[in-house]
């Protein structure tokens, strides 16, 4: 996709890791089960590198060339770790050991029609060891179609050219089909820059993903308000979960 192409030079300054995903990959590693990890739509790489570094296998995927190369740079200290260019439908076909932690951040899931993330969450539990988990994260969906929200925060950052701005508005075509238009805007001593793109996206709602994961082959399912694990609410901006794949 344009948009991400045109994101992947400044995709760590606009998302960077946080404190509390840190925290929580860093428990994730502590319990002593992630021997293998893979990241489904992993961006630039940024949240596989903690588990690379501790030295699990892990593998990245994402379907933009450019995000992929930057995740393959950051990660190429690390051998067992590797990236390709792929999709959610690829995941069968990329994984051939099985994996004990699958990562889908940044709701990358809604990006492909809901049918389609049902098939990759049905993937995903397929690839996973006796008791391995899932970690998702989306926007609160329900939250948002309730209130009709149309925008997003503006993010602001600096960058090696200057300054960026990053506006995200949202277009309510029906419950299941949003359009998603940006604007990311560089500002420097080369002048002012501005990138539009558009998307479709395809909101799933709490209860959709439950019933997911459920059909999928999940059980021991957790839903939170952010990934420092606060309790999930109807007023909750995020949508973080954990689901065990069923014995």
């Amino acid at each position: 996709m344009a948009l991400y192409t045109d994101l992947s030079e400044v995709y760590d300054v606009l998302f960077p890791v946080s404190d509390a995903q840190r925290a929580l990959f860093d428990r994730l590693l502590a319990a002593g089960g992630v021997r293998c990890v893979v990241d489904a739509g992993c961006g630039s790489g940024a949240q596989l590198l903690p588990f690379a570094a501790a030295g699990t296998e892990a593998l990245g995927f994402d379907p933009d060339p450019a995000l992929a190369a930057r995740a393959r740079e950051k990660l190429a200290p690390f051998p067992r770790a590797r990236v390709e260019v792929a999709g959610f439908a690829d995941m069968s076909r990329l994984v051939s050991a099985p994996a004990d932690l699958v990562l889908c951040l940044g709701s990358s899931l809604v990006h492909v029609p809901q049918d389609d993330a049902a098939r990759f969450l049905g993937d995903a539990c397929a690839v996973l060891s006796e008791g391995g988990e899932v970690l998702l994260q989306i926007l609160n969906y329900e939250r948002m179609m309730l209130r009709r929200m149309t925008e997003l925060p503006v993010l602001r950052a600096t960058g090696p050219g200057g300054a960026i701005v990053f506006r995200r508005t949202y277009e309510w075509q029906e419950v299941r089909n949003v359009r998603f238009r940006t604007e990311l805007e560089f500002s420097g001593e080369g002048g002012r820059r501005v990138l539009e793109n558009d998307i479709p996206l395809y909101p799933i709602y709490p209860y959709e993903l439950w019933e997911m994961l459920s059909g999928a082959g999940f059980s021991d399912i957790r839903f939170f308000g952010d990934f420092a694990c606060s309790v999930f609410a109807p007023t909750s901006e995020a949508l973080v979960c954990l689901a065990r794949k069923q014995a």
